[in-house]
């Protein structure tokens, strides 16, 4: 799946809203960084709608939200 069809997929799971708080104005965040998968850092399962506050509140503290997020993430692709 191509990067722009795993974001579509994704925000779709979210309703286009914040995966933390349903604000409506997301930018995608990747759980995991670097690369992974064969040199591939988007992937379903990877990516996840933050909003700009929650983005940098992730981004403050990576090791504490990750699990979180994985999370998050898994239930929602579960729901599909």
């Amino acid at each position: 799946m191509k990067d722009k069809e795993v974001y579509k997929k994704t925000l779709e799971l979210f309703d286009h809203k914040c995966a933390i708080c349903g604000n409506p104005n997301v930018a995608m965040h990747h759980i995991i960084y670097g690369n992974l998968r064969g040199g591939r850092k988007t992937y379903m399962g990877n990516v996840i709608p933050l909003c700009e506050k929650h983005h940098r509140l992730v981004h403050t503290n990576k090791n504490k939200y990750m699990p979180m997020l994985i999370e998050m993430v898994n239930k929602a692709i579960e729901r599909g």
